[in-house]
């Protein structure tokens, strides 16, 4: 199992080796750079050069999305099979596997066997990272290789391994784990301040407000797509959640939350799944106008299509004011802080954890107004919010996003105070973080 997670995560993943400042020289045509390959809206763009007897060089592409297919990029027999009589064993062959982002370089010099690879700048330092696998032919170094894939309990393949998921969430757009607004991490700090739904302690009120005491469940599910890099990555996710809070003490407003959204996505047709689980207790303070909310929340995803497996831990305190009388409706004001961590995977054997921590600030503003045309024969409501989050930290693909949501709701009968609340809300969101686009519409349910 972990090769699978292994190679999916970089399709070299564990052949790595020891640290070297400089490249070594490369005998023969250098391989396709990644904007070469720019043309490829693939996950997975390939790009090979090789040595013709004859003279010259051919330079070929290709793209792929899922992540086990690239294993054998550089595999002689796979080079036969595509290419035929141009290549030769004798020859220097270059490649290159851009992974999600993350280019990976691999050589066999002109009259070797050796089969050699390469990682430019995997880490802080701009250090690269090498490795060389020797056999009496080309196919006895690249099954060398192959054997050291399957061999990733050593001490010095988990490290590796780790640095590795680490880059991903830095020089990917896409990545599950973290880096953009859909990822684990990008999920955890959303839920920790969702000024979308008006399910908070204060604006939990029997006379107007978006919820009132007693709310036994919440129910929701939406629908996302999206792009980013130019269109290079297509994204669809779905996205199901299920949240109950609870008083404290009989006629007390403070409220003990437990949330648990669940997402698959694709990505170009590769997919993933996520879980999450957030538990946080919000605390009315200042004549119920302010209130504070510490929270603990819970990720893990893996994906062996996409290349990435972990889990994460987050803990925040988010603050929310509600400031009443501004025409006919409410303004919140939400801020919030908080810490993520990924965390060791020794529940699968071995510890690939990439030890991402970083710092998030989430701040922003909703406007809740309660609407004169009726819908469905009860009363409706409009809420409209905006959310400015940023990470500090280990390096990420996306240090800022922007979110923005609207959602449409329609509230219980009148006949009771208990019924003075939105009982459905219809949501539409829009997240933006560079050339990153995702919008999302689903459906919300108090019963």
């Amino acid at each position: 199992m972990i090769r699978k997670f292994a190679w999916a995560t970089v399709a070299t993943l564990s052949m790595l080796g020891p640290i070297a400042t400089t490249a070594q020289a490369q005998v023969g045509p250098p391989p396709p750079t990644p904007e070469q390959l720019d043309q490829l809206e693939s996950l997975f763009r390939i790009g090979v050069t090789l040595g013709l007897a004859g003279g010259g060089t051919l330079t070929d592409s290709y793209g792929l999305d899922i992540a086990n297919d690239g294993q054998d990029f550089l595999n002689p027999q796979r080079l036969r099979e595509r290419y035929g009589a141009q290549y030769n064993d004798l020859l220097p062959v270059s490649g290159v596997i851009d992974f999600r982002g993350l280019p990976i370089y691999g050589f066999y010099d002109t009259n070797s066997s050796v089969f050699r690879i390469s990682i430019p700048a995997l880490d802080a330092e701009g250090e690269t990272y090498q490795n060389r696998f020797n056999g009496v032919t080309r196919q006895a170094s690249y099954d060398l290789f192959n054997e050291y894939l399957d061999d990733v309990d050593s001490a010095e393949a988990e490290r590796l391994v780790r640095l590795l998921l680490k880059s991903l969430a830095r020089y990917s757009p896409v990545d599950p784990l973290a880096g953009n607004p859909n990822s684990v991490q990008g999920g955890l700090i959303r839920s920790s301040l969702d000024l979308s739904s008006g399910d908070s302690a204060i604006e939990q009120a029997a006379n107007g407000g978006t919820n009132t005491a007693g709310d036994p469940w919440i129910v929701g599910a939406n629908y996302s797509g999206g792009s980013s890099d130019g269109g290079r990555y297509d994204f669809m996710r779905v996205d199901g959640r299920i949240a109950r809070s609870f008083r404290l003490s009989e006629g007390g407003r403070a409220l003990l939350k437990f949330d648990l959204p669940v997402s698959y996505s694709e990505v170009n047709g590769a997919r993933a799944a996520t879980a999450q689980f957030g538990v946080g207790v919000e605390f009315p303070l200042i004549a119920q106008r302010w209130s504070l909310e510490p929270r603990i929340g819970y990720g893990i995803t893996g994906s062996d299509q996409l290349g990435s497996l972990g889990h994460m831990i987050s803990t925040t305190v988010a603050s929310r004011y509600v400031l009443d009388g501004l025409g006919r409706g409410r303004l919140i004001i939400g801020n919030m802080v908080g810490y993520t961590s990924t965390m060791s995977t020794g529940f699968t054997g071995y510890n690939v954890n990439p030890g991402l921590k970083n710092w998030a600030f989430r701040n922003g503003l909703a406007y809740d107004l309660p609407l004169k045309f009726r819908g469905f024969g009860r009363n409706t409501s409009v809420r409209a919010s905006y959310a400015l989050t940023n990470y500090t930290g280990d390096k990420l693909y996306y240090n800022t996003f922007h979110e923005m949501t609207l959602s449409l709701g329609i509230r219980g009968r009148e006949e009771s105070a208990r019924n003075a609340r939105d009982l459905i809300r219809l949501n539409f969101n829009l997240i933006k973080a560079g050339d990153y686009t995702s919008w999302s519409a689903g459906l919300g349910f108090r019963f």
